[in-house]
């Protein structure tokens, strides 16, 4: 898809609109994408768009394959041995956050969404091929990369958007979070023992700290699996 150019146009590349519908994505949220935006922001006629893409869906096509750029699941350099599996996707898993974070307003609207172009196929290929250097096996590395991949994307979701209606009127995180705690914290006892009883333990932790935690269970199961040649 890099660099391809469709007749009626030759200065105008699809991967100039998938970068461009990625900016406003991000800068002004889906609401920002549409076609007259994406053809302004490349300097072009709306009507000239539709040589390159037939409607907005395939537009978010082309912007859920840009979004992948510059991912890649190891740091350069860095070989996957199979006596260091778990370090390598705990690595991966962790990369895979910091540029989806980098991404939040895109994310929200591209998650899930599958994106066959060179940019989200190069990162993906690279995956698997860690994956069967460290000893997983067909089915393991398939649905083992969807595991962990869908579950950092929710993970990022859910980081990515306001706590509560506190953090909208503009508390930060940190004030929203405690205000959760006393809310919890406050509930009827008798009704709510539990959810009183956990208040700090359920808003105590860091963001950080949750992924950790989730990670490490993901990557245990992976690790019973991988041993057991069960999948």
């Amino acid at each position: 898809m890099a660099g391809r150019r469709a007749a009626g146009n030759t200065s105008l590349t699809r991967e100039d609109l998938a970068d461009a519908a990625l900016r406003l994505l991000e800068r002004e949220g889906p609401k920002g994408l549409t076609m007259r935006k994406v053809a302004a922001e490349v300097g072009v006629q709306a009507a000239s768009l539709y040589w390159h893409v037939q409607n907005k869906e395939e537009l978010l096509d082309l912007a859920a394959d840009a979004l992948w750029e510059g991912y890649s699941p190891l740091p350069p350099g860095l070989v996957a041995a199979p006596d260091e599996w778990r370090g390598c996707l705990a690595t991966a898993a962790r990369r895979l956050r910091a540029h989806l974070l980098a991404h939040t307003a895109a994310v929200r609207v591209l998650a899930g969404r599958f994106a066959p172009g060179a940019r989200a196929l190069g990162p993906l290929e690279e995956t698997f091929g860690m994956l069967r250097r460290l000893g997983f096996g067909p089915a393991e590395t398939a649905l083992g990369a969807y595991t962990v991949v869908i579950w950092v994307q929710g993970f990022v979701l859910h980081e990515a958007v306001p706590m509560s209606a506190a953090e909208e009127r503009g508390a930060t995180p940190a004030e929203a979070v405690e205000e959760a705690r006393e809310r919890l914290a406050a509930l009827p006892a008798e009704r709510y023992p539990h959810l009183v009883a956990l208040a700090g333990e359920l808003t105590g932790p860091d963001m950080d700290s949750r992924f950790e935690f989730g990670l490490g269970l993901l990557l245990d199961g992976l690790g019973v699996l991988r041993e057991a040649g069960a999948v």
